[in-house]
């Protein structure tokens, strides 16, 4: 038996179809209700290729569906027969009535002993597929047992290897891995902790190298860093002080470094302001000691000192950008290096300052050396970039081992990720293993009656069989019977005699008192495909109690009065059938079904209800199957089913979503007035009785009433935000004039 449709693709409106995880399994008996042009008789052309595993108008078909034997997809074709009454079947098997039809092939009474041969045949045939079949649903169960074995495991795996390269794990992901598995070893719990770490830590961007800025007062034919500049400083300190100025020296200026600072400085204020009295005493200065002070502050003498000033400049650019050498934040680093990287910054901390120190008392001599530019000696100052370069190579050290372990992340991350995996999928290895051995050992059975051969007491296969089975069913089989019993059938279905099926060597032709059949109505043409399709299903081709029955619309274009007549047969031809499915868009059709399923007992019977609901998009129609509506499943008319759909209407926005709402409003509302106001007074005369707000009554009519006729015009963008108000106003109406009804239809509408 078929269980559930999960997937179709490719078939009409069924693009893409996917069960939902909630939809109920099929039983023996189905109903499958749906508005016509919903994908019904689509859904019947599945059906119908089960026993090719493919239909050649949809070559792009794809499929799957699962059974008690084990799924079925594209290619793969049922062990079941399946007989489908669709307009397909009529085309294919009737046509257009106008020439004879495909005999049909009923056991007579002749040949006895052929016939008891026959027998013993079909039996020995349909016990090996009730063997194929019991094995087949044993397989699926080992199967669905090793899918939950895989499937835990995966989670397992996922969860383990969480924040590796692998962002999700499934079951195909542990099948897959497992039939790899090779040379695998379960890990130690230390082994373990350790991949375990390493998936769960996250990848970190790389680091940039240490960068040392330049220093701005580098020779024009050179460029050199600040620390290279650090370390000259001292030098060219040093340098500067071995120097002398050649002047006229006045010792007191001389021996007095702030008394020279002093005058040097007022020299140079006089000059500025061209000033013969000291600015000092006021008192005139003498000429000779002006040219003293000239002679002992020389041009070669203010050469130095500019360079002195300018050398101090440098120092204390060194000692800024000394400053601003960007170190990396410690949080930038993986784990495992912070530590490492927090003593290093220490050192380096600790190295600048000593630096910075060194220099500082480069700056003093600098300093002195201004005031002593007659004097030349060396200064003891150092500045020593050695430590502070190797603190700094030990941070380059630190981001190098960084940025390779970056580097390198997905492939260390994908080995401990697959260490993992391995060990978990040896801890199922075992269990797999047994349950891959029985499904081979039910496997061999499952061929070998199949196929045939030793060890059987019929060695011959099913095909053989079945093969010896049609000879034999040819030689006893009355043609003839099938044709007395289709016009019999005939004549109860339409209640009328006039019609009969006439049996000749090309097959059954269709007469109308004793004379080709001709322009048959619509509703003739449906009963006589229908009962040839019923008589059909009795042949030597069919078992009903082993095959699979699809009926799609029996009643299409038959008479009220017929419907009955119709489901009468059904009933009494298709339920023996090992599963039924039962397809329609009539709603009285609907509840009569209901009503026989409902009323079927026995044990391991099931029965399920759905429907087929089809939406319009941008990108076309497209089908599901979902359960059938509880209104439809428990009340006997459509009024219930129209209210939930307005009463659960919510606009979305788009005119596709409100264009069939109008006709609905219309149905409700002329039913809701036939029940409240029972007369023989036109829709707008009797919501003119109804005690309610005038305005709104209005605005009722005019939607339900202009919305839902043809009116020539274009589509009304309009029609949105009337449908949402129009909607509320009928439901508010009806809440208002009959509240008790309303809450009913209310409670039945809500979930």
């Amino acid at each position: 038996m078929l269980t559930k449709i999960k997937k179709i693709k490719d078939l009409g409106v069924f693009g893409d179809y996917q069960a939902a995880a909630d939809l109920a399994n099929f039983g023996r008996y189905n109903i499958v209700y749906g508005e016509n042009g919903s994908g019904k008789t689509t859904l019947s052309r599945l059906f119908g290729c089960l026993e090719a595993g493919e239909h050649s108008e949809y070559p792009n078909l794809q499929f799957t569906i699962e059974s008690l034997s084990g799924p079925l997809t594209k290619g793969q074709k049922y062990g079941r027969r399946v007989r489908v009454f669709n307009s397909d079947f009529v085309e294919a098997s009737i046509g257009r009535f106008d020439g004879p039809l495909q005999h049909i092939l009923i056991l007579g009474e002749e040949n006895k002993a052929i016939s008891e041969e026959l027998k013993a045949e079909i039996a020995i045939r349909d016990e090996r597929l009730r063997l194929i079949d019991v094995n087949n649903a044993a397989v699926a169960k080992i199967e669905s047992d090793k899918a939950k074995i895989f499937s835990s495991i995966a989670k397992t795996i996922g969860e383990a290897t969480s924040g590796s390269t692998l962002r999700s794990y499934r079951k195909p992901d542990a099948e897959s891995a497992y039939a790899k598995l090779s040379g695998a070893k379960a890990l130690s719990d230390d082994e373990y902790n350790v991949h375990r770490g390493t998936v769960r830590q996250e990848q970190m961007p790389e680091i940039s190298p240490l960068v040392i800025p330049l220093w701005p007062f580098s020779p024009t034919e050179m460029s050199i860093d600040i620390l290279e500049a650090a370390l000259g400083a001292a030098e060219r300190a040093k340098a500067l002080t071995m120097r002398s100025a050649q002047s006229a020296v006045i010792a007191r200026l001389a021996e007095n470094h702030d008394i020279a600072l002093w005058v040097e400085a007022g020299v140079g204020i006089h000059a500025k302001h061209a000033s013969g009295r000291c600015e000092f005493c006021d008192q005139l200065m003498p000429a000779d000691r002006l040219k003293a002070l000239a002679d002992h502050f020389s041009v070669e003498d203010q050469a130095l000192k500019e360079e002195i000033e300018a050398e101090r400049l440098a120092l204390d650019a060194i000692i800024k950008a000394l400053s601003d050498i960007m170190l990396p934040d410690r949080l930038t680093f993986y784990s495992e290096l912070r530590k490492d990287y927090g003593s290093t910054l220490n050192l380096v901390e600790i190295e600048l300052e000593n630096l910075k120190r060194q220099l500082e008392k480069v700056g003093v001599v600098l300093d002195e050396k201004l005031t002593l530019r007659t004097n030349a000696y060396e200064s003891k100052a150092t500045s020593d970039t050695a430590p502070l370069i190797k603190a700094l190579g030990m941070i380059d050290a630190l981001i190098s081992r960084h940025n390779d372990k970056t580097e390198g992340f997905d492939r260390v991350k994908r080995a401990a990720r697959d260490a993992i995996e391995a060990h978990h999928l040896l801890s199922i290895k075992d269990d797999v293993e047994e349950l891959t051995a029985k499904a081979e050992k039910l496997n061999a059975e499952i061929k070998l009656w199949r196929d045939g051969g030793e060890g059987l007491e019929e060695k011959r296969g099913i095909e053989a069989l079945s093969q010896s089975i049609s000879d034999k069913q040819a030689k006893v089989s009355n043609a003839h019977a099938g044709g007395a019993n289709l016009t019999d059938l005939l004549k109860q279905f339409l209640g009328r005699t006039e019609l009969r099926f006439e049996s000749s060597d090309d097959g059954y032709f269709v007469l109308r008192r004793g004379k080709p059949a001709k322009r048959l109505s619509e509703g003739e043409k449906t009963a006589i495909a229908f009962i040839y399709f019923l008589v059909q299903l009795k042949d030597q081709n069919f078992n009903l109690g082993e095959g699979i029955v699809v009926i799609d619309d029996p009643i299409s274009s038959l008479d009220a009065s017929a419907i009955y007549q119709a489901f009468a047969f059904l009933k009494n031809e298709t339920q023996a059938a090992k599963q039924l499915f039962i397809l329609t868009h009539n709603f009285e059709f609907l509840k009569l079904v209901i009503n026989w399923l409902r009323n079927i007992k026995g044990q391991g019977i099931t029965k399920s209800y759905t429907m087929i609901l089809c939406a319009e998009t941008e990108q076309g129609r497209f089908a599901r199957i979902t359960s059938l509506d509880k209104l439809l499943l428990d009340h006997a008319t459509e009024y219930h089913y129209l209210f939930k759909v307005l009463y659960t209407f919510k606009s979305d926005g788009t005119i596709l979503s409100c264009y069939h709402i109008p006709n609905i409003a219309r149905k409700v509302l002329e039913t809701f007035l036939d029940f409240h106001l029972p007369s023989n007074k036109s829709v707008y005369q009797k919501l003119e009785d109804i005690k309610f707000d005038p305005i709104k009554k209005t605005a009722i009519y005019k939607f339900s009433n202009d919305l839902s006729h043809y009116t020539g015009k274009g589509f009304d963008p309009a029609l949105v935000a009337e449908t949402q108000k129009n909607t509320s106003y009928l439901l508010e109406m009806i809440k208002s004039v009959a509240p008790l009804h309303y809450e009913g239809l209310k409670n039945l509408s809500e979930p």
